[in-house]
């Protein structure tokens, strides 16, 4: 049994890399694996060897493309005056699912956390100022509304103030189709204080 239990232990121990797992997540996704048909840990090995050998992570954008090629966001198709700055790809996608944005993408790999030990020379500031050229007339700063995110934003303003770039953020308020009285105060105190003039 214990010669058994090794492999588990050290399935276990890999997967409690991933964010958000704990050791006891990671205990039931284990036991999962070894309990499911084995086409199961097929598939997953194939897909993690296929994001291994395929995929890559762009040194300057931080967004995943397919090693080799340039990112498709990063193309002479999109309009290269502004530059959207995001905490993670998968901010990215989100975004580009909106069909709402056709300029250009940056990366930062997360956000300003002192609680988590995530510093300013943590995150990719530097690669960000390299981009900053005189083609670039705006950029958006699109970092989550939290105290971390909040946090990042500030440094952005900060470290961009001088870069003779107009600075902006995503406004943050009420959602489509809800009514104020089931929105929270915090919601709605952000959405008064980053309200639109219309006139």
């Amino acid at each position: 049994m214990a010669n058994a239990t090794k492999y588990i232990d050290a399935l276990i121990d890999s997967l409690t890399k991933f964010p958000g797992i704990g050791r006891k997540g990671a205990e039931r996704i284990a036991y999962f694996i070894v309990k499911s048909e084995k086409s199961l840990g097929k598939n997953l090995i194939n897909a993690l060897k296929e994001v291994d050998e395929k995929l890559d992570i762009c040194p300057d954008t931080g967004m995943v493309l397919l090693k080799g090629e340039e990112s498709p966001l990063s193309s002479e198709s999109r309009n290269s005056e502004i530059l959207c700055v995001v905490e993670n790809m998968e901010d990215v996608i989100k975004i580009e699912n909106t069909n709402s944005f056709d300029g250009l993408y940056h990366v930062l790999g997360g956000a300003i956390s002192p609680l988590d030990g995530i510093g300013p020379s943590d995150l990719s500031f530097d690669k960000l100022l390299k981009r900053i050229n005189s083609e670039l007339k705006e950029v958006i700063i699109a970092t989550n509304p939290s105290t971390s995110g909040n946090a990042t934003a500030l440094y952005l303003e900060k470290i961009l103030k001088d870069k003779n770039v107009e600075i902006s953020r995503l406004a943050v308020g009420l959602p489509v189709g809800s009514n104020l009285e089931y929105i929270d105060d915090k919601t709605i105190s952000s959405a008064i204080s980053g309200r639109v003039k219309l006139s």
